[in-house]
């Protein structure tokens, strides 16, 4: 079993094409929050109000609705039990709706990132370098 990962935005950024995304806002940014799809049942209107008004969907684009109605019809369809939940999950994982989605599009809130670990210094004066410590031996030695 390894380490657990770090929280976003407090390890090393080495991921440069793929750097964490923090969300500069709340819910919906692109004006009036559409509506729900026609068709849905209660849950899933209450589904798609609360994916428009988390945090998540201030990265949401208009062009994003079309993909996000499929995904609440598919997500309403596996509540009704007419469809399996696990074909609405890799759907909701594309769009950050799940936390694994979220991960995977490296999606953070800022509040959610602690701040970064001062870790030591690269170079620390009051210890020898290698060529020191070596040199050090090296007389004592002989």
């Amino acid at each position: 079993m390894g380490r657990r990962p770090e929280a976003p935005g407090t390890a090393d950024q080495r991921n440069t094409k793929n750097p964490w995304k923090f969300a500069e806002g709340e819910g919906w940014q692109h004006g009036r929050k559409p509506n729900p799809p026609t068709g849905l049942t209660d849950a899933g209107k209450k589904a798609w109000r609360t994916w428009l008004g988390s945090w998540w969907a201030c990265f949401y684009t208009p062009d994003d609705l079309p993909g996000l109605e499929l995904c609440v019809r598919t997500y309403d369809a596996a509540l009704s039990g007419h469809i399996d939940v696990a074909k609405a999950v890799p759907l909701m994982d594309r769009y950050g709706i799940t936390p694994e989605g979220r991960f995977k599009l490296r999606w953070a809130r800022k509040a959610d990132v602690a701040p970064a670990r001062q870790g030591p210094a690269l170079v620390d004066p009051s210890v020898p370098s290698l060529t020191e410590r070596r040199r050090d031996r090296a007389s004592r030695v002989s």
